[in-house]
């Protein structure tokens, strides 16, 4: 009895996340960021340094974060090197960094992270490119190719902003518990396809009114979202070239730190969750069916990719994942296919255990700046311990607490299964 009353009493204290994503592996996450205010933004209005990984790690983000989300300054870049050189680097880098890569005793850099950001994807990372980590700045030339995509030109609208238009319908980044406002016609031009598609808008915004793709051959890139505010062009995509194991994404919303980070619920934060669980292959979530691509000596978690044996390495795994390939991040322990199951033993990533089919941490919210919060749902009782609130002429008897209990569950249950987006057409 007492059993039951304090299961039923835990999982009334849990709130659902506010970003939805699919069961998955403990990704360790390093931010990449530097801060440039061309339009005179508040603190609270601009995306700043040290921003991105305080939302990363608040409890409504939905991501499982093994560790905490880390942020390095783009103009002393020396941990995020070492992070990315050891022998368990991070699974995804947030790029956010309109400058080049410069040391902390103020030496040049960039070569050092470009090559790192290679061999990232190579090993099976993945890069999300946000905003003005795309922005083609003195110094980063030899990078923008690696990441595919060079803008230039700013303009900033207080009126207008730009929609952003989901011209991949039913793609997992574009789709996933994304909630879109409109639906207009949308003209095509170069890589964007004419079409009718869901929108929303982000008022204010800042706009890259150049921007332009660098593609190589051999390369897969699926377009996922575009705009025609101030001309038609791409805010999104993601890429794949052979020899990566990982992905890169790229979303160029985020100025404007209220919608692109602030607001949990709403959709840029949701894409910005979405693209950094995509870009290791882990949106299958727990359930997912299909057969991935076997490669590499990483699945069984004996030695990684590139011969690092013992280190954090990848590869793909023949277990079941989404779109037919999923990644294994093996290493020191046995490795997690992109159902979220481990292969033989205790599911692990970089060696760290991950339960199959666990949610995204929740609890509370955060505030700029501050720990994240959590709030005390738990109701004081007068019956033992209990944390149900029932008089003693209401107590139940155990057949009765039982039933209770499975009810709740079941309710839980349906609650907390991620919700799964289908096309609109």
């Amino acid at each position: 009895m007492a059993v039951s009353c304090a299961l039923l009493g835990s999982l009334a204290a849990a709130p659902a996340a506010a970003a939805t994503l699919p069961a998955h592996g403990p990704l360790r996450v390093l931010v990449i960021s530097d801060e440039v205010n061309p339009n005179n933004l508040s603190d609270a209005q601009l995306t700043q340094r040290g921003d991105i990984a305080t939302a990363l790690n608040a409890a409504d983000s939905g991501l499982k974060l093994e560790g905490s989300a880390k942020e390095v300054y783009s103009q002393c870049i020396d941990d995020a090197l070492a992070a990315l050189k050891s022998a368990q680097p991070p699974h995804v880098v947030v790029y956010f960094a309109h400058s080049s890569a410069v040391g902390c005793d103020k030496s040049d850099q960039q070569a050092a992270l470009t090559s790192a950001f290679e061999a990232q994807l190579m090993r099976g990372g993945g890069i999300v490119v946000l905003h003005h980590g795309g922005y083609d700045w003195p110094g980063k030339e030899a990078l923008m190719p690696l990441l595919g995509v060079s803008a230039s030109s700013i303009s900033w609208n207080t009126s207008v902003g730009q929609r952003v238009f989901n011209v991949a319908p039913g793609h997992f980044v574009t789709s996933n518990a994304v909630v879109y406002d409109a639906r207009a016609a949308l003209a095509g031009m170069g890589a964007v396809s004419a079409g009718t598609f869901d929108y929303f808008d982000n008022i204010p915004d800042e706009r890259y009114p150049n921007t332009d793709l660098l593609t190589q051959a051999g390369e897969t890139r699926t377009i996922l979202f575009a705009s025609n505010s101030g001309g038609t062009r791409v805010l999104g995509y993601t890429l794949e070239r052979p020899g990566w194991l990982g992905r890169v994404l790229y979303y160029q919303p985020a100025e404007y730190q209220p919608h692109a980070l602030d607001d949990r619920k709403g959709p840029n934060f949701q894409i910005l969750a979405n693209a950094i669980v995509y870009s290791v292959h882990q949106e299958g979530g727990a359930s997912s069916g299909g057969s991935g691509a076997s490669s590499g000596s990483g699945g069984a978690g004996g030695s990684g990719v590139s011969g690092q044996p013992g280190s954090a390495g990848m590869s793909s795994s023949a277990s079941a994942g989404s779109g037919g390939s999923s990644i294994a991040q093996g290493g020191s322990g046995p490795a997690l296919g992109g159902s979220g199951q481990s292969v033989g033993g205790s599911n692990a990533l970089g060696g760290s255990i991950n339960h199959a089919g666990s949610s995204p941490a929740e609890a509370g919210t955060s505030t700029r700046g501050a720990s994240p919060a959590t709030p005390n749902h738990s109701a004081s009782s007068n019956d033992g311990g209990c944390g149900c609130r029932l008089s003693a002429a209401q107590s139940p008897t155990c057949s009765a607490a039982a039933a209770l209990l499975f009810a709740t569950l079941s309710l839980f249950s349906r609650r907390r299964r991620p919700a799964r987006s289908r096309p609109t057409h």
